[in-house]
């Protein structure tokens, strides 16, 4: 069908629709997709193998049917005439969003058929769809000697975490996602397709590298990619401390503040073990070299006396294996986080003393504190105004992730996270509270999620892009 034709067509559709319900969406939406796109509804037997399951439980999205494209006209269409019915809808990749989408009743546009790979002669550049998942780019990086800064967990969406920034281990020496990202493609608001690049609608591509779920549905992408660090081989270390040393070990990770090695990737994390009803912390700690440069830094937390302490030099695309129910869908986990620019160890000694005694009130609590130490030497490197990411100088950026066994006491959770995520806000060293879009719970407000100092443009963005308010459903940038 000529996209000229479209609005009055689907105006048509809009008529019609009223007369056979809403909930009929077979027959609004299949006279206008491809042949080889599926159209799914919850009552459907496949269902459970054809729709891409949501990793987190807490508080999902309603949705009364899945449109499955095959191609990007099949988005368009589907764009429009969900738009002319009032239809809410949201575009899934990986599926690992955990933030609240309890106030969403709509359709959502399953990209699983766009999860392509492609190197360009050179290898110089890789093209990825809207669904591929870190997963599959491990090896294939790995395998053509190339790297890019990717995620520390298996399973997510790439394009998804790549929107908010693009958080991960090899950040210092490589910078974000998006410091990666060359070009998108997407279809926008009004149904239409085009470009994003630094040369082509640069505006909207400074918009979309920190904001992007507002501005569209991306269905392929194109990064710059590295030549492997230190021929693939990574120092991969774990040691276990006891939740005596939880003091020192603050202030240890505090000196890291001003002396993180660009290579260095430190992932804390405090844990409560049920079967021997005691909390320790673990740390990981990745040096993307050789091990004789990686070692020294693992001494400082030697001198603890760690109860575990084990270190290979591993492949990196065997860095990150799907382990904590990182990769298993419908976890029952709510999880708040906030940026920081500080480490203070008093108040970790706080929240860590109050999570020793939530986990000894609450035996349906498994929540863990997990602190990220990622050196952003190349993140800060680039110019704070280059893309819409505004948290480049942050060091970490802490979760609280309220994982349970026992679902009665969400609300409790909630707000127990949400006390101790505003207590390291307030000394984070940001003026307010400051969160990573891609570990936003939805509550934090567009200050948080954008800054201040970004908000007008963005804003400005919205209002030429999507003034109807059609993307970013829960963290959207104010008109």
């Amino acid at each position: 069908m000529p996209m000229g034709l479209a609005p009055r067509v689907f105006l048509g559709i809009s008529f019609a629709i009223r007369a056979v319900g809403l909930s009929n969406l077979t027959a609004l939406f299949e006279p206008y997709l491809s042949p080889e796109a599926d159209i799914i509804l919850p009552g459907d037997a496949d269902w459970a193998t054809k729709v891409q399951p949501r990793w987190s439980d807490y508080t999902p999205p309603t949705l009364i049917g899945v449109i499955k494209p095959m191609t990007e006209s099949d988005i368009q269409h589907t764009v429009k005439i969900a738009h002319s019915n009032n239809i809410k809808f949201l575009a899934t990749g990986g599926g690992q969003s955990f933030s609240d989408y309890s106030n969403f009743h709509g359709i959502s546009i399953d990209l699983g058929n766009f999860n392509s790979t492609k190197f360009d002669d050179t290898r110089t550049y890789l093209t990825i769809g809207g669904a591929v998942k870190y997963d599959q780019l491990t090896d294939l990086l790995y395998n053509a000697s190339k790297e890019l800064p990717l995620a520390s967990c298996a399973c997510p969406g790439v394009l998804g975490a790549t929107l908010g920034a693009g958080i991960g281990p090899l950040m210092g020496h490589r910078g974000l996602m998006i410091d990666a990202l060359v070009s998108v493609r997407l279809i926008t608001a009004d149904g239409s397709f085009l470009m994003a690049s630094r040369e082509e609608n640069h505006e909207l591509f400074w918009g979309i590298r920190g904001a992007g779920s507002n501005f569209g549905i991306i269905t392929s992408a194109t990064f710059r990619v590295w030549g492997i660090t230190n021929n693939g081989l990574a120092m991969s270390a774990g040691l276990v401390f006891p939740a005596s040393v939880n003091g020192s070990y603050w202030r240890l990770l505090q000196t890291f503040d001003n002396d993180m090695p660009a290579r260095l990737a430190l992932t804390n994390m405090a844990f409560f073990d049920r079967e021997t009803n005691q909390s320790y912390i673990v740390l990981n700690a990745i040096y993307f070299g050789p091990r004789e440069e990686g070692e020294p830094y693992l001494e400082r937390f030697r001198k603890l006396g760690p109860l575990r302490d084990m270190v290979q030099m591993v492949p990196q695309n065997t860095l990150f294996p799907p382990v904590l129910g990182s990769c298993t869908p419908g976890q029952k986990v709510n999880i708040h986080s906030v940026a920081v620019k500080r480490t203070d160890p008093e108040t970790l000694d706080s929240v860590f003393a109050d999570m020793n005694q939530f986990w000894h009130q609450h035996s349906g609590y498994q929540g863990r504190l997990l602190i990220p130490r990622f050196a952003n030497d190349a993140t800060a490197g680039m110019k704070d105004n280059e893309t819409s990411y505004p948290w480049r100088d942050a060091i970490a950026h802490i979760s609280i992730e309220g994982y349970m066994t026992d679902t009665s006491i969400y609300d409790i959770v909630d707000e127990f996270e949400q006390r101790l995520r505003n207590r390291i806000a307030n000394v984070s060293g940001y003026p307010s509270l400051a969160t990573y879009t891609g570990y936003a719970r939805g509550n934090e407000g567009a200050v948080a999620w954008y800054s201040s100092r970004n908000l007008a443009r963005l804003s400005a963005l919205k209002r030429q892009w999507d003034p109807n308010q059609l993307f970013g459903f829960n963290k959207p940038i104010p008109l």
